[in-house]
C-alpha cells in the first residue's frame, strides 16, 4: 500500500493529528503502560527462583540444586527448624517479602491498561461534540466540521482499544509468571516442612 517509508510516515502524522488533542495523553498513557509492564515481566522472568523453575523439581532435583555452595535458593530454607509451625512463620514472611510488590505493580499496572479505552472514548465525547457543533456551523464548512469530529471520535477509541488490548495479553503472561513465583515459594515450603518433620 505504501512503496516507501516517507509516505507511510505521512499517512501516520495525517492520522495522528486528525486524532485531536487526545492523542498525546495517548501516547504518554502507551508509553508508561508499555514500560511498566516490560519492567514487571523482566524482573519476574530474571528472579532467581522462577529461573531455577523450582516448583517443577522432585525432592531429589531439589535436593541436588541445594547441594550446590552458590545457589540463592539455601537461603529461603530454614534448615534449622525445630517444628512445622517455625517453617510456615518462616515462609510467610519469604512470601511478604517478595510477593506484595508485584501483586501492587500488578494492580497498577491493570489500572492503566483500564485507562486506555477510557481516554478513547473520552476522545469519543469530543469528537462527537466537535461534529454536533459542525452541524450548526457555517453552511459552507458544515460537512467538513462533522466529518473532522466523526474521524477524531473513531480513531481516539481505536487508538484507546489498540493500546490497551495487547497489554492484557501481557498482563495475563506476568500474571501467570507471579503464580508460578508463588508455586516455587510453596514448593520450597513443602520442602522444609518435610526437613522439619524428620
Amino acid at each position: 500500500m505504501y512503496n516507501n517509508p516517507h509516505s507511510l510516515y505521512l499517512e501516520a502524522l495525517r492520522v495522528w493529528t486528525a486524532g485531536g488533542w487526545l492523542m498525546l495523553p495517548l501516547l504518554g498513557l502507551a508509553v508508561f503502560m508499555y514500560y511498566t509492564a516490560l519492567d514487571l515481566y523482566l524482573r519476574l522472568r530474571m528472579h532467581f527462583l522462577l529461573r531455577s523453575q523450582v516448583y517443577q523439581l522432585s525432592d531429589e532435583a531439589l535436593k541436588s540444586a541445594l547441594s550446590d555452595k552458590l545457589t540463592l535458593l539455601k537461603r529461603l530454607l530454614l534448615p534449622e527448624a525445630k517444628s512445622t509451625l517455625e517453617v510456615r512463620r518462616h515462609f510467610k514472611q519469604v512470601r511478604q517479602e517478595y510477593l506484595p510488590i508485584i501483586n501492587r505493580r500488578i494492580r497498577f499496572l491493570a489500572i492503566i491498561i483500564t485507562a486506555g479505552p477510557l481516554v478513547g472514548l473520552l476522545g469519543t465525547v469530543t469528537g462527537m461534540l466537535v461534529t454536533f457543533s459542525g452541524m450548526v456551523g457555517a453552511q459552507g464548512t458544515k460537512f467538513d466540521n462533522m466529518i473532522e469530529g466523526i474521524s477524531e471520535a473513531l480513531i481516539t477509541t481505536q487508538t484507546g482499544l489498540l493500546i490497551s488490548i495487547p497489554a492484557l495479553v501481557v498482563l495475563s503472561f506476568i500474571i501467570q509468571r507471579r503464580n508460578q513465583l508463588e508455586r516455587c515459594i510453596a514448593r520450597l515450603e513443602y520442602y522444609n516442612v518435610t526437613l522439619a518433620s524428620k
